[in-house]
């Protein structure tokens, strides 16, 4: 038999490139200093939910400033791989079977081209094969929506995100 396959979940904190402009200018509390004593609520990796906050890497959201908790999810696009394959299965497979029937002076361009063929169609296959969706917990805050974390687990960020919806107070 085989031994069984272990699931990786691969966490990324996501935060927009003007959010890291103005972190650098100020700096950040150390997140040991801005959750000591706080209960956790949820934790997985570097994403800590307690009472009182949300906190993911070095960045930390006070629950009383969220307004509303979603989960957004991202499907890569899929055209340039699946264009890839079309043309490779229309075009090329046609030019390098008439190549190699009819042209014999070129046959290094024929094993070349049918070399490269090979490789676009199977790594363009591959590629639409190991695609995943990304998820992210949206945050709306007084300044406006944010992602605030991505994950291609879609789990956790539901999870995630009805811990943060249930631990933040309501009004």
């Amino acid at each position: 038999m085989g031994e069984p396959m272990a699931v990786v979940t691969v966490l990324h904190p996501v935060v927009p490139v003007r959010e890291r402009e103005v972190e650098q200018r100020r700096p950040a509390s150390p997140p040991e200093a801005v959750d000591a004593g706080e209960p956790s609520l949820f934790q997985a990796g570097q994403v800590r939910v307690t009472r009182e906050r949300l906190l993911v890497g070095g960045r930390a959201w006070a629950l009383r400033d969220v307004r509303q908790v979603d989960t957004v999810r991202r499907t890569p696009k899929l055209w340039p791989y699946l264009l890839a394959v079309g043309l490779g299965g229309a075009v090329g497979l046609p030019l390098l079977s008439w190549l190699s029937v009819t042209v014999t002076a070129m046959q290094g361009a024929y094993e070349v081209g049918l070399a490269l063929t090979a490789l676009g169609l199977f790594s363009s296959i591959a590629a639409l094969l190991l695609v995943e969706e990304k998820h992210y917990l949206v945050l709306g805050l007084p300044g406006g929506t944010r992602r605030v974390f991505g994950s291609r687990d879609a789990q956790l960020i539901a999870r995630l995100a009805g811990t943060v919806r249930q631990a933040r107070p309501h009004a």
